[in-house]
């Protein structure tokens, strides 16, 4: 069984492969669409199995992110 996510190719809600041997930042994985084959980078808050009450939205940036964690996007930009 594979995280699920929707993906940002082909816009279904598919399983994905996790690409670990990329170097991604925290909070954030590397993938590959097990549908359409495309490439990218997810928000692990995005996956589709974690509870809508786990998850708010980001007040700086509007991304998803885990209730009382503080925003992965955020800090990746450095907007805090």
């Amino acid at each position: 069984m594979y995280t699920k996510f929707k993906c940002n190719g082909c816009d279904r809600k598919t399983e994905f492969l996790w690409l670990e041997q990329l170097d991604t930042p925290k909070g954030f994985k590397a993938y590959q669409c097990m549908e359409c084959g495309c490439v990218g980078v997810k928000n692990i808050a995005e996956a589709l199995h974690i509870p809508d009450s786990n998850l708010d939205r980001c007040k700086q940036c509007g991304g998803w992110q885990f209730i009382g964690n503080g925003c992965h996007t955020c800090a990746l930009i450095g907007a805090k």
